[in-house]
């Protein structure tokens, strides 16, 4: 589907694009006025027959959706959060610092999606999710989603790169984009815990990390943009992958200030990925990016968790 226009005015959403439903290649004109919701829009049948429709307001939904997801792919477009369209925000239960929900924040924000938080700031906030079965593992992060209460982060990055278009366009582009992204599960896991270690213990982590950064991991995703000469790590479009990349990127610099000297392609995607309009939005101050994990934030996550 390619977004054509985009125009949003204080008493009605407009939007125009086109996508495919039901094998027919839809011209979709979606409005959003108050007491009336529907979209109209003509169909190009295969005998080449003109057919003018109005669907129900769930396919509405549905083809809204597919013009803001294919926004985040294209830097041009003004893209606005999905407030709209939307049931209800999302929620965020977590403590207020990065660990691990840090990624969940970004691939949203990427997204285009608002969302709330729930900071827990006692252990007992935490025993209450637990108490009244919010908690299937009795962990957290948790989120809130489409009447749902998703645990497990890869779970919940899963979903959310599904929903809103970020996951490629077939099996084979999964397959890829799961790769690349468990790919830096390692990396990002020491980048993660390190605020969490006895002092003793960094300079050793940190020199692993700055090891591991520029002799195995950045090595091998230069290799895969060398590899296509695309914009992107996958289809030449934006996926949960580049998003996971660029948030490793930004928090591997904090610890190691020249780790892409000899990157220019992956600085390129930082770049390039930091433009788009929703994440450039992300990484202004006063977002709810969190900054790295200090003492304090240290110290609540270890009552808590403790």
């Amino acid at each position: 589907m390619h977004c054509t226009n985009v125009n949003i005015g204080k008493k009605e959403s407009f939007y125009k694009g086109e996508a495919e439903f039901q094998g027919e290649c839809l011209k979709i004109q979606v409005s959003e006025k108050p007491g009336s919701t529907r979209i109209t829009g003509h169909s190009a049948s295969p005998l080449g027959e003109d057919t003018e429709m109005t669907m129900k307001k769930s396919v509405l939904q549905e083809a809204a959706e597919r013009v803001w997801r294919r926004m985040s792919c294209d830097p041009g477009l003004q893209r606005k959060p999905h407030t709209a369209i939307m049931a209800g925000k999302p929620i965020l239960h977590y403590f207020d610092g990065r660990a691990r929900m840090e990624s969940i924040r970004w691939l949203l924000a990427a997204a285009g999606v608002e969302f709330e938080e729930k900071f827990m700031k006692t252990r007992e906030d935490l025993e209450k999710l637990r108490k009244d079965g919010s908690l299937m593992f009795q962990q957290v992060p948790m989120v809130e989603i489409d009447g749902m209460k998703l645990v497990q982060t890869r779970a919940i990055l899963n979903y959310i790169a599904a929903k809103y278009n970020l996951y490629g366009k077939d099996i084979k582009e999964r397959a890829l984009i799961d790769m690349y992204s468990e790919g830096m599960v390692d990396l990002n896991e020491m980048v993660l815990l390190y605020p969490y270690l006895p002092s003793r213990d960094k300079d050793g982590r940190l020199t692993q990390i700055k090891e591991k950064s520029r002799n195995r991991y950045f090595p091998a995703f230069e290799k895969v943009l060398t590899s296509h000469g695309q914009d992107y790590l996958v289809g030449n479009r934006l996926s949960k992958a580049d998003v996971h990349l660029t948030e490793l990127l930004y928090h591997t610099e904090e610890l190691d200030s020249t780790v892409l000297a000899n990157f220019p392609l992956l600085k390129a995607l930082r770049t390039r990925v930091s433009n788009l309009p929703t994440v450039k939005k992300f990484l202004q101050p006063g977002s709810q990016r969190k900054p790295f994990d200090d003492r304090k934030c240290v110290e609540i996550a270890r009552k808590l968790f403790s």
